[in-house]
């Protein structure tokens, strides 16, 4: 209910009673992402699986073109998914793309990870790519979370970007995310997304 407090350690199953078919997809570099994706899924009761393990099931379906000829990845009209991706040329990884171009008519929670702070002008770019590839599927978007995650090594490393002491000063800080206040607050975004679902 709006304004409700929540008990963040409290497993709070989804149950089919309460929302008719909820899924976690989530696709992961690092383990950030898939971090929350399981945090979230043992907080619902839910299932987390992997978007290219999705995609690649479901290879007979695609058609010449490579998209998907029933213009569906999986499930059915009244399910719910929350989709986690990993921050990528300005908005999510290429297989969470892939996944989000094949959805039509769904409700959505999306969450992301990322070395850039959550409030910056990437984060909102990121956010607004999902967003604008969702559309594309007339799905409607519940709610969204983003936190900082720590970049792979070797990218750190071979990056073209300047070092600059507060690029380096932000990627340090990303090397502790996701933490514990990440999770909780991506587990009360999910809720509050997630609240107007429930009688």
């Amino acid at each position: 209910m709006p304004g409700q407090n929540f008990d963040l350690t409290r497993p709070d199953a989804l149950t089919p009673d309460l929302v008719p078919w909820a899924r976690i997809v989530y696709s992961s570099r690092t383990g950030n992402t898939r971090t929350v994706a399981e945090h979230l899924a043992a907080a619902f009761g839910l299932e987390a699986v992997n978007a290219r393990d999705e995609l690649d099931a479901r290879k007979k379906d695609l058609g010449p073109d490579g998209r998907l000829l029933r213009g569906d990845t999986a499930g059915t009209a009244d399910e719910l998914l929350l989709l986690g991706f990993w921050a990528w040329r300005g908005g999510p990884n290429p297989s969470m793309r892939d996944f989000m171009r094949g959805l039509r008519r769904r409700r959505v929670f999306v969450f992301g990870t990322m070395a850039a702070w959550p409030d910056s002008d990437h984060a909102r770019d990121c956010l607004r790519c999902a967003r604008e590839l969702l559309d594309e599927g007339g799905n409607q978007i519940l709610g969204h979370f983003v936190c900082q995650g720590r970049l792979a090594p070797a990218v750190r490393r071979n990056s073209r970007h300047p070092r600059t002491p507060e690029r380096e000063r932000r990627l340090d800080e990303a090397e502790k995310h996701p933490d514990a206040a990440d999770l909780s607050a991506a587990l009360e975004a999910a809720r509050i997304a997630l609240t107007p679902l429930m009688p």
